[in-house]
């Protein structure tokens, strides 16, 4: 009798827990259920969206500055201190032009810059056709008929005349970069001032020879030219007898 009650009695208890609605519930499972995995997905690809709508903002920025930066002209691919020195001059000459102003201080800098940029590139133009002929002239020589020797001097070859291709385009930017500066307004003046100083500075030195020479040097120097001759016979061919 005591064994059947106790029988039933854990087959109560049994059933009770079984039943309980908290039996699939583990701290595991409830901790991972807590927050759903659409939203947290949702909230990635909010996240992702507002960073690439910021990250197209600030590309689409940069690139309006750029454009605002942007100058008429393509740069020369030198050396990076003169190219870094001619885009700064460039820059503010761009901007003296846009605001229709001139300053000639700005134009005598660029044109020392553009002075330098043609001497670099004259002097790497001497140096690839100098190299350029000896690699060519080593092609020509039968000891250098080696499989070897010969495929790499005829890669230096084509890497020097690819070089030389790339000096006459710089070359040409170059050109074009002083002809259209010497279209604009602030050279022109800068020529007239050049000239007007230049002119001043001769008269000086004419005043200053003419002052340290005396009358009989002056005299003697006046007959020593054949003008001075040939217009006194005119003014005696003119008077009466």
């Amino acid at each position: 009798m005591r064994t059947s009650l106790v029988r039933f009695f854990l087959t109560i208890l049994a059933n009770t827990f079984l039943h309980s609605p908290y039996q699939h519930s583990s701290p595991l499972e409830s901790s991972q259920c807590s927050t759903p995995l659409g939203s947290e997905s949702g909230g990635k690809r909010r996240r992702g969206r507002r960073g690439k709508q910021k990250g197209l903002g600030e590309v689409v920025s940069v690139h309006e500055k750029k454009e605002a930066k942007t100058s008429p002209f393509p740069l020369l691919l030198l050396c990076r201190a003169t190219r870094r020195r001619i885009t700064e001059v460039y820059d503010e000459m761009y901007q003296i032009v846009r605001a229709k102003r001139n300053d000639t201080g700005k134009v005598h800098e660029f044109i020392n810059c553009l002075v330098d940029a043609r001497n670099e590139l004259l002097h790497k133009s001497e140096m690839v056709q100098r190299s350029c002929r000896i690699k060519k002239a080593l092609l020509s020589n039968p000891c250098s008929r080696r499989a070897n020797s010969y495929d790499r001097l005829c890669e230096q070859v084509h890497k020097l005349e690819a070089e030389h291709k790339r000096l006459k385009k710089d070359a040409d930017i170059y050109n074009y970069i002083q002809e259209q500066l010497q279209m604009s307004e602030s050279y022109k003046l800068l020529i007239e001032l050049s000239a007007l100083v230049e002119k001043a500075e001769r008269e000086d030195a004419l005043a200053a020879e003419a002052a340290e020479m005396t009358f009989e040097e002056l005299l003697a120097q006046e007959k020593s030219d054949a003008a001075f001759w040939q217009r006194h016979r005119k003014l005696t061919s003119i008077l009466p007898k």
